[in-house]
């Protein structure tokens, strides 16, 4: 074996010194170095995980956020909806009740106008009644050829409106 060694220009002593400087070269590397990135490596894995967890934390909290947010929204256009709806229905309310006021308004216009004409009717027919009277008077005088005095005439005139059939009969 030696001389398959020294055939392809191996040194048996050179080989053994640095094979015995490798294992002092990793004992040394394994206790100082190799401890060092092995650390740094853990660290950086621990790192790496807090900030997963973070940002899956994170995540769940923008999650949550965006749902109360979303619900919020609901619950603003459902109380916007509800209160436009109190306001068409307010609306409609008075408005009902202004049309009311208003009827009743109109009838008691057209209630004063029909009691406005009945006194203005009953005046004239009371007019008209005394004029029939003293037109009576004056031809029933024209006949007789007679003039009544006015009390003579104030009785002839009631005695003949008395006569006269009221309108209300």
């Amino acid at each position: 074996m030696l001389d398959i060694l020294h055939d392809l220009g191996i040194d048996l002593s050179t080989l053994i010194i640095q094979m015995i400087g490798f294992a002092v070269l990793f004992f040394v590397l394994r206790k100082y170095v190799f401890g060092i990135i092995a650390q740094a490596i853990e660290d950086r894995k621990r790192d790496i995980r807090d900030r997963m967890a973070g940002l899956d934390a994170d995540r769940a909290e923008l999650d949550r956020l965006h749902e109360e947010a979303r619900r919020r929204l609901e619950e603003i256009e459902t109380e916007a909806r509800e209160k436009m709806q109190a306001a068409v229905d307010q609306a409609n309310a008075e408005r009902g009740r202004i049309l009311e006021e208003t009827q009743q308004a109109a009838d008691r216009e057209l209630e004063k106008a029909r009691n406005t004409i009945r006194r203005e009717k009953e005046h004239a027919v009371k007019e008209l009644r005394a004029q029939v009277g003293d037109l009576a008077v004056e031809i029933a005088g024209r006949v007789l050829n007679s003039t009544l005095d006015a009390a003579e005439h104030r009785k002839v005139v009631d005695e003949f409106i008395a006569q006269i059939p009221s309108s209300k009969e």
